[in-house]
């Protein structure tokens, strides 16, 4: 089964799909990350100076609950108070991908006079970071005031940067100074400051990573690229429904041209059948009237030729009916032979034809049944025997304007006196010279 994808029923299915991809990517959980649950990281430590102090100026007070104090009585070089939690295991230099995550929640509660508590993630790079220096690896922080921690607080993993002393310290190429969080080993919870003669307290009862199970922006191609690829094949489909449609015209179109010239080959052979005389192959007597129309309307004088066989019916009792058209298709053909590409020849009925030529006098017509009698005359028919065959012949002319019946019964005198004074002759119609003659 084929299914037009432009139906509206289809479309509908589309914007159905689009508005449930959308709600669900609004209703599907997040994915969460507690690093502060039992097992959510490899390992927890307070940051404290690394020396022997009668007492430790970093210390627990509720280590269960992550509850610890800071209290530096004197001056020291290095003063760390914070949390470092450890996201990578056996091997410092695998960490988590945080990169499938946008934000970090947390809530903190602090006590103390710091202007600002930090959160800073390390990310283990193997083209600079040594396992053997924890600073090697590169940091990104966010600096936060005491009142932004007053309640649990959402941070955003892109508000998290590279600080300047750590590419200061470490001067690298600045391609590697850029935030990535693609293999983060330790996350750490401290106050960057002067910590001399303060008592701090924090506690952090949670600390979670969230972010997209898939991301926003994959959704949002992935709707863009289905709706591409739908228009893409109802274009398509809308093509290949065009393409059908253009060779099946093409083809109707081909059938009709050979229909078209089987109508014309058709249409040829019904006007020879109604114009042409069968036996001889010039032109019949019905053929003959539309030429002298055409002629007639052209309003140009013209030369009549009228011939008659003679001893036609002699012929046919002598010789057979066979030979008899043998006779007319020999004179028929000598005819048209001896003629110019401009005259017309027709057979008039039984073995007389008719000759129509474009003349100004009657002696350029009698020139020209001059020239088919001595034509006819040397001709001869083998049918049984050999015997030679004339034809008498009759000339007007029809001036232009001049009726062509009355011009034809001219012609046919004409052939009648040929005849009387012995055939195998040319006679012209009595009074005509030019063709301004009547």
């Amino acid at each position: 089964m084929r299914y037009d994808l432009s139906k509206p029923s289809l479309l509908g299915a589309g914007i159905a799909l689009t508005l449930a991809a959308l709600v669900g990517l609004e209703l599907l959980p997040a994915r969460t990350l507690e690093l502060t649950r039992p097992g959510g990281v490899s390992n927890l430590f307070l940051t404290t100076p690394g020396e022997d102090h009668a007492e430790a100026p970093v210390q627990w007070l509720d280590a269960e609950h992550l509850h610890w104090r800071c209290h530096y009585t004197a001056i020291e070089k290095y003063q760390p108070c914070g949390l470092t939690l450890v996201l990578s295991g056996d091997d410092p230099t695998r960490g988590r991908d945080l990169t499938r995550f946008d934000t970090l929640e947390m809530d903190l509660v602090y006590k103390g006079p710091a202007p600002f508590v930090r959160v800073a993630i390390r990310n283990f790079d193997p083209r600079f970071s040594k396992v053997e220096d924890g600073n090697s690896a590169r940091m990104h922080s966010v600096n936060l005031r005491p009142r932004d921690v007053e309640k649990p607080v959402r941070i955003d993993l892109s508000e998290l940067t590279v600080p300047e002393w750590w590419i200061h310290q470490f001067n690298l190429a600045r391609e590697y100074n850029r935030p990535s969080l693609e293999n983060a080993t330790a996350l750490t919870i401290d106050l960057p400051a002067d910590l001399s003669g303060q008592v701090h307290e924090l506690q952090l009862r949670s600390l979670v990573l969230k972010g997209d199970w898939i991301s926003r922006d994959r959704v949002y191609l992935g709707i863009l690229c289905s709706w591409l690829l739908g228009a893409s094949l109802v274009v398509l489909r809308g093509w290949q429904q065009l393409r059908r449609s253009n060779r099946l015209q093409q083809r109707e179109i081909d059938a009709l041209m050979v229909r078209t010239r089987q109508l014309r080959i058709e249409q040829e052979q019904l006007r020879r059948q109604a114009t042409i005389d069968e036996l001889t192959g010039v032109l019949n007597r019905r053929g003959l009237e539309g030429a002298l129309d055409d002629l007639e309307a052209q309003a140009e004088p013209l030369g009549l030729v009228l011939l008659d066989i003679d001893h036609f019916k002699q012929i046919n009792d002598h010789w057979g009916h066979a030979s008899g058209d043998e006779v007319l298709r020999r004179v028929a053909a000598v005819v048209a032979a001896n003629l110019r590409a401009s005259d017309i020849v027709g057979r008039w009925g039984g073995e007389e034809f008719l000759v129509a030529c474009r003349c100004r006098h009657i002696d350029e017509a009698a020139a020209l049944a001059e020239k088919l009698r001595a034509a006819v005359a040397a001709t001869h028919v083998d049918s049984k025997g050999r015997f030679s065959i004339t034809a008498s012949f009759g000339v007007t002319l029809v001036p232009p304007g001049a009726a062509m019946h009355r011009a034809f019964r001219r012609a046919d005198a004409a052939l009648y006196r040929a005849k009387e004074s012995g055939r195998n002759r040319v006679e012209r119609s009595a009074g005509q010279d030019a063709a301004t003659t009547v």
